[in-house]
């Protein structure tokens, strides 16, 4: 008798609290995250973005992501927060695995609730995922609460009319340590600093997006806490000198199907840092850390510095201290470049790693 005859029915579902508490450590952190977030909001068109980060009296914090995009009726939004969502139907979305919105979310806190609604008349839909919710009920349970003038004032402030509204609570995660005062001079700082950097990361991965005279992506202004987020274009090209003619730029990918894709590699030399203003040294940003690859996937940065493992680079001679590396491709490659869930890192295959150190 096989075990199939013995064993019917073999679905096993995960174990709910261990895992959707598993799913907290994928390796954000609090930027990656963020990013997800704002992910989700250009891939549903949304052309004003604004992020806020509040610290409370008692010490408890909060994040809110407004946009002014498509927004989603309920069967939308149920679908959204399941993890794992069905795929989008434009395939070049920023979004990737159905995964995005839930892990990086629950990564920095323990509840984390959507409110959306598609157009000004419309009812708004509203769910929450609450990690202790579900340690209670051993289930995968949402909780849907109705609607408050509080959220129904925050979504005017934050998205308009219509749109998405992602609620961060119980931030356990979102600071590194814990402070004395909860609330105090020193957690405030320490939110502050946050903000800052979170804008500097916006900045440069939704470059593309945020200069409105680069036509490759989509037009969205980003603010985060008031301050509306300006683009830093890393390849500095007011100054710096392209190495490879048109032709070495297209690199030919052949996938498994047989089909050939196209990615592109623009090489970068940026003039040194004793030929250039103080203004300039400011747009320019000389590092050995900020010099190698830019990866953009959909013209969204996904990596960027270092070599991605090609032997030997970086050390070889002083001029690749001055070398930055522009690197294209579209979703069509994910599989080929073993793109990961947080969108963050691609793998060269071999051959192409070789082709790419001889140029």
């Amino acid at each position: 008798m096989s075990d199939s005859t013995i064993h019917p029915d073999l679905e096993n579902p995960p174990d709910a609290p261990r895992l959707i508490h598993g799913l907290r450590d994928t390796g954000y952190n609090f930027n990656t995250a963020a990013a997800d977030i704002i992910d989700n909001s250009i891939a549903a068109n949304a052309t004003e973005i604004n992020v806020q980060i509040d610290l409370m009296e008692d010490g408890r914090k909060f994040v809110y992501f407004g946009d002014d995009g498509d927004g989603m009726n309920f069967p939308e939004l149920f679908d959204a927060m399941r993890y794992g969502a069905k795929a989008r139907a434009n395939l070049a979305s920023l979004g990737k695995f159905g995964l995005g919105l839930k892990t990086a979310s629950s990564s920095v806190c323990i509840c984390f609730t959507v409110i959306s609604r598609k157009f000004a008349s419309a009812d708004f839909s509203k769910l929450s995922w609450d990690l202790d919710y579900v340690q209670e009920e051993n289930s995968w349970k949402m909780i849907c609460d109705e609607v408050t003038s509080n959220d129904e004032e925050l979504f005017e402030e934050l998205c308009g009319q219509k749109g998405t509204l992602v609620i961060w609570s119980k931030c356990d995660r979102l600071l590194s340590k814990d402070y004395a005062v909860a609330g105090g001079s020193q957690e405030k700082s320490a939110i502050k600093r946050l903000s800052g950097k979170l804008v500097e990361h916006v900045s440069l991965v939704y470059h593309r997006f945020l200069d409105f005279e680069d036509s490759r992506a989509p037009n969205v202004t980003i603010s985060v806490n008031g301050e509306v987020v300006q683009g830093w274009d890393p390849f500095f090209p007011a100054r710096s000198e392209q190495i490879l003619n048109p032709k070495q730029q297209l690199l030919e990918c052949e996938l498994q199907d047989g089909s050939v894709e196209t990615a592109q590699l623009k090489a970068w030399i940026l003039p040194h840092s004793k030929d250039c203003t103080k203004e300039e040294q400011g747009l320019a940003k000389h590092s050995n850390k900020s010099q190698g690859f830019y990866v953009f996937r959909e013209n969204r940065l996904i990596h960027h510095g270092g070599w991605l493992g090609i032997h030997g680079w970086g050390s070889m001679e002083p001029h690749m201290s001055l070398l930055r590396l522009e690197f294209d491709f579209n979703h069509a490659l994910d599989d080929a470049f073993m793109v990961d869930v947080k969108k963050s890192r691609i793998l060269l295959d071999p051959g192409l790693e070789e082709h790419v150190r001889k140029l």
